[in-house]
């Protein structure tokens, strides 16, 4: 008999921490309240935003959920260089959707970075969905081809 781990029937293979040794995180905290549909929807397009950007500069986004009574997620954000990383705050500053005041932007411990799924894993499945067609959408407007 194989000594190789298995997983349950109908799980998910576990994903292995390979972000850990990325030196340069950043974490935002973003409320998804289900109980206001107009505040919901101001943050998944928000989230939708940053996930494009995110994309645009080469930039890792992960997740994971803050205070579950809360509806609070943290966003963690990690960059492959100094300029990525200065692009993709000015880019959130750019965005009214997606400004943050100084001290909003935190810096993630190592638990947290170690705790951190990607986003699809994390965020709600309605959200998710919506937040991956705003992002579509944004990118293919940055696209020479698509007018």
């Amino acid at each position: 008999m194989s000594s190789a781990p298995t997983n349950p029937p109908g799980s998910l293979p576990p994903i292995p921490p390979y972000w850990t040794e990325e030196l340069d995180w950043i974490v935002l905290v973003t409320f998804l309240p289900r109980h206001r549909p107009d505040a919901l929807a101001r943050a998944t397009e928000g989230i939708g935003h940053m996930l494009a950007y995110s994309q645009m500069t080469d930039t890792r986004m992960l997740a994971m959920l803050g205070d579950p009574h809360g509806d609070a997620y943290e966003l963690l954000f990690s960059f492959s260089s100094p300029n990525n990383k200065a692009e993709f705050l000015h880019l959130l500053q750019s965005n009214r959707k997606t400004q943050f005041e100084d001290e909003e932007i935190l810096v993630p411990t190592r638990r947290e970075i170690e705790a951190a799924q990607p986003i699809a894993l994390v965020l709600p499945e309605d959200v998710m969905r919506q937040v991956t067609n705003i992002a579509t959408l944004l990118i293919a407007g940055e696209n020479d081809t698509i007018h």
